[in-house]
């Protein structure tokens, strides 16, 4: 197991930020400022600051590499990952030229050209850095879960989410539906998780016997609460995802949106248009299209869905590998 999981570019990238940021404002200040004994102070507490800030980038981006390479991610956030990157290289490497040449001039007062490209770089260092906070508070890159929240002032109404849920409840923003992450995030997915009818009468009492029995148990065990049920359908590693995000297994799915998404799936009507299904030996894949309609916490869902879910058999039991979810909202009475 790793000091420090996933890794400790989080860790290194605070002293490279704050030891360069003050360092850059201090040597701008000084290059503006006349002769004096505080000037002289600041300055080479600027230059002790750069120093140690240019180890520190080093570090940083030796870290990052590492981090690139080794954290578990999907393809929206590999592209988040991959911006992050491409805005660092070059800032880092503006930043140890701007070093070198401090250096090789420690002994004279900072002139404005530098102080100026300094502060520039400084900007640049700031960009990279939004871009390597989105990748955990937007991505959720390196957090193993999110606890679910209760109490007084919040609930599972929080419009914009650009991970997408992991858990696949999702309304689009006109709407206003049901999704799952912090109330303030500023983009909507637009999406509303498919849900099944009930359960033949034969299967109702018992564990399904087929890949659509299983599916169909699914939706029942959500809109009625059954948190076992679904328990027992889903697989230990079961991926399900939606919107570029991903829970990767039963134990974050129940601890995180499984309850949110009861109590969404119980607020509306599910009405099933078509399924198709792709069969194998032991893998069974199940193409589900509805729509949802009917308002949850204040809001109105119409919305047309689709639902993927791939089916493993094991020691005789289907159960639910992977589920994905996508939908968009109808609007002004038109079906697309």
């Amino acid at each position: 197991m790793n000091m420090i999981e996933p890794n400790i570019h989080p860790v290194v990238v605070h002293f490279t930020y704050g030891l360069l940021t003050l360092s850059a404002l201090s040597l701008f200040i000084v290059a503006l400022s006349p002769q004096g004994a505080w000037r002289d102070t600041l300055r080479h507490a600027g230059d002790w600051m750069l120093a140690f800030g240019a180890i520190a980038a080093i570090a940083t981006v030796a870290a990052g590499f590492q981090a690139y390479y080794s954290v578990a991610h999907d393809a929206p956030s590999h592209a988040a990952m991959t911006t992050h990157r491409n805005w660092a290289l070059p800032t880092a490497a503006t930043l140890l030229v701007l070093a070198v040449w401090r250096f090789i001039r420690r002994a004279e007062k900072p002139g404005l050209l530098f102080a100026l490209l300094f502060i520039g770089a400084a900007g640049l260092l700031s960009v990279t850095a939004w871009w390597g906070g989105k990748l955990v508070y937007t991505h959720g890159l390196g957090v193993k879960s999110m606890p679910q929240v209760t109490g007084d002032g919040h609930d599972h109404e929080h419009e914009g989410d650009e991970r997408g849920d992991a858990s696949g409840v999702r309304s689009d923003s006109s709407e206003g539906g049901h999704s799952h992450d912090q109330e303030a995030s500023p983009e909507n997915t637009g999406s509303d998780a498919p849900r099944s009818a009930a359960p033949s009468s034969g299967e109702a009492q018992g564990y399904p016997s087929t890949p659509a029995g299983v599916v169909e148990a699914f939706g029942a065990a959500l809109k009625n609460g059954d948190a076992a049920m679904v328990e027992r359908l889903l697989l230990p590693d079961v991926l399900i995802a939606e919107g570029g995000g991903a829970e990767r297994s039963l134990e974050e799915y129940a601890s995180h949106h499984m309850p949110a998404d009861m109590a969404f799936t119980k607020a509306v009507e599910i009405t099933m248009k078509d399924r198709k299904v792709i069969d194998g030996t032991d893998m069974t894949t199940m193409i589900s299209s509805s729509q949802a309609l009917g308002a949850y916490q204040g809001k109105t869902i119409h919305s047309q869905m689709m639902e993927t879910m791939v089916l493993r058999r094991v020691e005789g039991q289907w159960r639910i590998a992977h589920i994905h979810w996508s939908s968009a909202p109808i609007k002004e009475n038109h079906e697309h």
